[in-house]
Formats: structure tokens, sequence, C-alpha cells
């Protein structure tokens, strides 16, 4: 079973600068991407011959390396494949209707890097006195691009996960990845078994018999949870009330906007806030 995990990193000054130029890069590699996609979709609409043609949506990055882009070469190839392979990600979601087309990174707000595992190790941490188990620590980077050994603690148990992402906002450096619970993950051998094992069991039982032992849910937004046999799972009164005051707060921030809106036609600050639906 995947968890996912995040956790406060405290890079030193010089990895800092390190991961600001990989952040920076794999985010120029993700922008051009998306221009080049816009201008193909721009020229497919202006040329009657190109009707029918398929934009291509791949994750090949190489043509954005010239010399112009010369800062791009002191940068592993990975990190500049996976802002390719992001830009690519990001238009199964499109497709399925998850989410909008992929856009222009900015420089501000939150700021992220992709890193695969080419570009990483995860090392237990142990304390020198007792030797008990203090955390991990995190080494970035390979003999050619060096970063550094980055420590942290996680909440919980983990294993190692296949990639990870390091985050910058307002000063503050984050780790999240999502990883294998070692606690409930079992090897691929015993869960097959496990699920034949059910099956088997199962395989014997009349329609009537595996109603009765089936238990159906479903997730909702007013209701958390609702089962099959009737049972409803509400918030817990501290859940409740602070969702209550998210909503307020944004019901009064909204009646603001109407408001302004109605007062202050044609101010130009006013009119790029949207109206509330």
């Amino acid at each position: 079973m995947l968890n996912g995990y995040k956790c406060r990193l405290y890079p030193s000054p010089e990895p800092e600068q390190i991961l600001l130029r990989w952040i920076g890069c794999q985010r120029v590699i993700y922008n051009a991407k998306v221009q080049e996609d816009r201008y193909y979709r721009r020229f497919q609409r202006q040329m009657v011959g190109m009707v029918g043609e398929t934009v291509p949506v791949d994750q090949e990055y190489s043509r954005f390396i010239t010399e112009r882009t010369a800062f791009l070469k002191p940068v592993p190839a990975q990190i500049l494949r996976n802002g390719a392979v992001k830009f690519r990600q990001a238009y199964p979601r499109f497709f399925n209707k998850l989410g909008g087309r992929p856009k222009i990174k900015r420089k501000s707000r939150k700021q992220s890097v992709r890193i695969t595992a080419e570009l990483f190790r995860v090392i237990p941490r142990r304390e020198a006195a007792g030797g008990d188990l203090a955390g991990d620590h995190l080494h970035v980077g390979t003999d050619s691009f060096p970063v550094g050994i980055l420590p942290y603690v996680a909440h919980r148990p983990h294993s190692v996960p296949s990639s990870i992402h390091i985050a910058v906002e307002d000063g503050q450096w984050w780790l999240s990845f999502a990883a294998d619970d070692p606690q409930v993950t079992m090897s691929p051998k015993t869960a097959a078994a496990a699920t034949e094992q059910i099956a088997e069991d199962l395989r014997h039982l009349s329609p009537d018999q595996l109603a009765q032992r089936t238990l159906g849910g479903d997730r909702g937004v007013a209701k958390p949870l609702a089962t099959s046999d009737g049972q409803v799972f509400d918030l817990r009164p501290v859940q409740h009330d602070g969702r209550m005051a998210t909503i307020r707060k944004f019901a009064t921030i909204s009646q603001i906007l109407v408001v302004m809106k109605g007062r202050w036609v044609g101010h130009p600050i006013v009119d790029r806030w949207p109206l509330p639906s």
C-alpha cells in the first residue's frame, strides 16, 4: 500500500543553491514543452492542411539545449528529462478531465523539482549514544553532480521511494514522496497467494451469501462516508467546525467581491477578480 510522506528539510547554503538551480532548469524544460505545445495547436488551427493532424505530446527535450540555454548543461540529464516527463504526465489528466492543459510555471509561490532514484539514496541515521534509529540521511546527487547530505525525520517508517519531490515555499524546504508502508506491504508472491485464497473461499458462496458478506462504501462531500447497509459516518465536531469556518470565510470574501464589482466597475484591479459562482 502506497502512503504519502511530507517532512521538512534544512539544506545548508551550498546544497540550497544547487537545488534552486535544478528547480529552475527543470521549470525551463517544462515551460518550453508547454510553449511548443501551444505553438503546434495554434499552427494547426490556422492551417487548413493540418486539420485532423495530431499534436505531438512527447518527452523529447534535447532540442531545447542550445547555445542560448548553455546553463542547462551543468545540470544532470535526469533533472531535465523529468521536466519533460511532468509535461507528458499532465496530458493524460487533461484527457481524463482531471485537470486543465499544462500551463506555464511561474517563479513565484511554491517551486519544486522531481528527482528520480538515479540521483538520491536514503540511508538510515542512528544516534551515536545508543545506536537507536534517529531518522534518515538523504544523499542527493552523483559523483559528477554532487549536492550533499540532507537529514530528515519521517513521521512513520517507509520503504525507499522511486522518486521524490523537493520543494521550497516562503524560504521553507520540504521533502515529499510516495512509498510502500513496510508494515502492510506484502511481496508480489504473497499478495497473489492471498488473493487466490480469498477467491477460493468465496467461490462456493451463493449471490445472496456474497451480498451478506459485502459492504459497499460511497465517499462524499457533505457526508464523508455512507455504506450500503445504511450507515453514515460524519465528521467529528472539531473537524466539522473547522470546515464550516472555512466555508463562512470564503462566503464572506465572495460577498465583498460582489459588492466591489458593483461599485467599482472598470477599476483595473477589481476587473481581474472573477465573480464568485
